[in-house]
């Protein structure tokens, strides 16, 4: 071949290899592209993907803004798109993060992970109200492992998080209430408890749950219900029908029996049932029971041998009950009277009264409440033999709406009231006339008294100019001038008795009074005369009491007590006594200065008159809280305990003393009629203060017709002072309140 042919096989070479390359170029360009098609296909499935994901998927720099984001978490945090999040946000930490500090941990997982999975956070949404975020995040590195980028999802789940948080709250309402449940409360699974609350370990006497747990149901019954409570289980466990409610004797872990009530339900809990079981100690229902049932059986035996008429009547007004004693006063039993209305025609057979002790009784039951006793009603009774009874009745509203009736026969006592009534009113009437005599005759005395008084003076003075011869009428004289001041002393004390009889019969009146002014101006609006009228008679009474609060005022007691203490002393100069005063001032009462030396004066005249000479008498005066206290103890001879409870009634003396007594004030024994104590007492319930005593009488002359020689010297049993001291005496003690207090009150 030639070189022309070479060239031609050279050049066809190089087409076929150009073609070669060609049809090459072409595949490859075929397959390119096919790859750019598939690229763009998978560009646009993740585009779809990324533009239309639920969660929310970005990209953010280290430094904290966003380099891309879906429209989904646009939405999520409340922005209008993708661009409006990423121009706004241009600090993630600081624009979203509620607290920024959660950021910053989670930077710090990545650095150490560079993965982080369910990280739970709180965000800001663009109108600043919060939500709940969950961030799937990874760190995106360079080759040489630098930190280029973060990119993950967000998803709400503001939603979840509620649901959890009330989830959780209601789990907790629920424990907390069946942890501070009155009730025990178990959780049983297959015979063992799987859970009790507090009030369970306390009811059975445990320490912790942990004692209880996986021990069997049977480790709180009793020996004697044991077998109970284990068929019960079984049965329930067979889906068998067991009472819903029941009872059984437990035991606690210090061997204590009590009673539980149990109330029991089968509940769903993680995929499986068990039982819910509610108990109730009952113990002291039990007992509560147990001594009803006693109670009725006492009640039964009471009424049975009771000395007055006993009846039972239920709400429907049957008789369910008569005792022996009902039968024995009216001659009725059930038969004749097997509910009140037939009671009622009976006992009651004028139709006139019968409707009396009807409404009576209607009226009653009306304004009645269970438990309390009724209005005690007296009515004449019909009895079955036809005798007629005057009988005391006393209902009482029993909770149930039952009633009982006690009946009581007191004919013998109305009729024995009616001549006691009689009785005093006719001694009353002597009273009153002695009394009118007693005045008459004193009053009348005076005058005479006074003028033989004027007559014997007159008398002494001219027997004192005349001989001796005369002189023999002299010692005649002296002693009718003696028994004539006796006569002028009695005549006195009769005065002052009346005195303060008036005075005391005035301030019981107008206690009455009150009384009755309370009842009347409960009845209706008073008209204004008669209000005038009525103060003008209290008005009247009131000139015959002593004393007013419109002379009150504050008063140093200790201050003012000692001046009639020096009184006193001076009074009794001629008696071997001794006096002890304590106290302080500034302690005020506020008081009628007039009443309070009245009061000082006569305790301490009392105490002098019943301290024998050698003795003393201790003075205090001191604060006890709210409360001033004013003291006056002697080393006298005491007061029995019988004298006590009389000695502030009146006219009363410890001793027999004669009305004619000689001795003067302040000797030994002289004593009183018991008026000054009777007016401390009256002026106590009217001003506010009280008086007591506390006495002992001598252990040497312990009743009233022992006598005290009157000196300590001349005793034949007290050998010191001392002896003497220690064998009895008396305190009187006043309480006054506290002067700022009482002048507030």
């Amino acid at each position: 071949m030639g070189k022309a042919g070479k060239k031609e096989d050279e050049l066809l070479k190089e087409i076929s290899d150009l073609r070669e390359c060609v049809v090459r170029f072409e595949k490859v360009d075929a397959e390119r592209k096919n790859v750019e098609t598939a690229l763009r296909q998978t560009e646009e499935k993740y585009r779809n993907m990324f533009e239309n994901a639920t969660e929310g998927i970005f990209q953010t720099s280290i430094d904290g803004r966003f380099l891309s984001a879906n429209p989904s978490l646009a939405r999520i945090h409340g922005y209008d798109s993708p661009e409006d999040l990423i121009r706004s946000i241009t600090n993630i930490n600081r624009q979203l993060y509620v607290n920024p500090a959660n950021r910053v941990e989670l930077v710090n997982l990545l650095k150490k992970h560079g993965v982080v999975q369910n990280f739970e956070v709180q965000m800001h949404r663009k109108d600043r109200s919060l939500q709940w975020i969950l961030i799937n995040i990874r760190e995106v590195r360079d080759d040489r492992g630098n930190a280029l980028y973060y990119e993950g999802t967000m998803q709400d789940i503001t939603r979840r998080k509620k649901a959890e948080a009330a989830l959780m709250e209601s789990e907790e309402r629920y424990r907390t209430a069946i942890e501070h449940s009155n009730d025990g409360v178990a959780i049983i699974h297959e015979h063992k408890h799987q859970y009790v609350n507090r009030r369970f370990v306390e009811m059975f006497e445990y320490d912790t749950p942990d004692e209880i747990i996986g021990k069997p149901v049977t480790v709180v019954a009793h020996p004697d219900d044991v077998e109970k409570l284990i068929s019960i289980n079984n049965r329930r466990q067979r889906n068998e029908p067991v009472p819903s409610r029941y009872e059984f004797k437990g035991i606690t872990k210090k061997g204590k029996t009590i009673f539980i009530e149990v109330s029991a339900a089968v509940i769903p809990s993680r995929g499986i049932f068990v039982y819910l079981v509610y108990l109730r100690d009952i113990t002291e229902r039990k007992q509560a029971e147990e001594t009803l049932r006693n109670e009725r059986n006492r009640f039964r035996i009471l009424s049975d041998n009771a000395p007055f008429g006993i009846t039972m009547i239920d709400p429907q007004g049957a008789f369910t009950y008569i005792n022996p004693k009902f039968k024995e006063l009216f001659g009725y039993d059930l038969n004749d009277v097997p509910n009140g209305r037939e009671w009622i025609k009976k006992a009651f057979p004028d139709p006139v009264y019968r409707k009396t002790v009807v409404t009576a009784w209607t009226n009653d039951i009306k304004y009645s409440k269970p438990g309390h006793k009724l209005f005690s009603r007296t009515f004449d009774v019909t009895c079955k033999d036809q005798t007629s009874k005057t009988i005391n009745f006393i209902p009482v509203q029993l909770a149930t709406g039952e009633h009982i009736l006690t009946c009581e026969d007191i004919t013998e006592r109305i009729q024995a009231h009616e001549a006691l009534i009689q009785s005093r009113n006719e001694l009353e009437k002597l009273n009153r006339a002695k009394t009118k005599a007693v005045n008459h005759i004193s009053h009348e005395l005076k005058t005479p008294l006074s003028v033989i008084q004027g007559n014997i003076r007159i008398l002494k003075r001219k027997l004192e100019h005349m001989e001796q011869p005369f002189q023999t009428m002299t010692g005649l004289l002296e002693s009718l001038e003696r028994n004539l001041d006796r006569l002028l002393d009695i005549s006195k004390e009769t005065d002052r008795i009346f005195s303060v009889s008036h005075e005391l019969e005035a301030g019981a009146t107008l206690d009455e009074l009150e009384r009755i002014w309370q009842r009347i101006e409960g009845l209706s609006d008073i008209p204004r005369d008669i209000r005038t009228h009525w103060n003008i008679v209290k008005e009247w009474m009131s000139q015959y009491m002593a004393g007013s609060t419109l002379s009150f005022q504050l008063i140093d007691l200790y201050s003012f007590i000692l001046p009639i203490i020096d009184k006193a002393k001076h009074a009794a100069a001629h008696r071997d006594i001794s006096f002890e005063v304590e106290g302080q001032n500034d302690l005020f009462i506020y008081m009628d200065p007039v009443i309070l030396r009245d009061i000082g004066d006569g305790l301490i005249k009392n105490s002098v008159e019943n301290t024998p000479d050698g003795g003393k008498i201790r003075i205090i005066v001191e604060q006890q809280g709210d409360m001033i206290l004013l003291s006056v103890t002697d080393t006298g001879v005491g007061i029995t305990a019988d004298d006590q409870q009389y000695l502030f009634d009146g006219l009363f003396h410890t001793k027999d003393t004669e009305m004619y007594s000689s001795k003067r004030p302040y000797d030994f024994g002289a004593g009183g009629k018991g008026l000054e104590l009777l007016r401390m007492k009256f002026y106590g319930k009217r001003f506010g203060f009280d008086i007591s005593l506390a006495s002992t009488r001598c252990r040497f002359i312990p009743t009233d017709h022992d006598l005290c020689p009157g000196n300590i010297s001349q005793c034949p049993y007290c050998k010191t002072e001392d002896d003497c001291f220690n064998s009895g005496g008396t305190t009187f003690t006043v309480s006054f309140p506290v002067g700022r207090k009482a002048r507030e009150g």
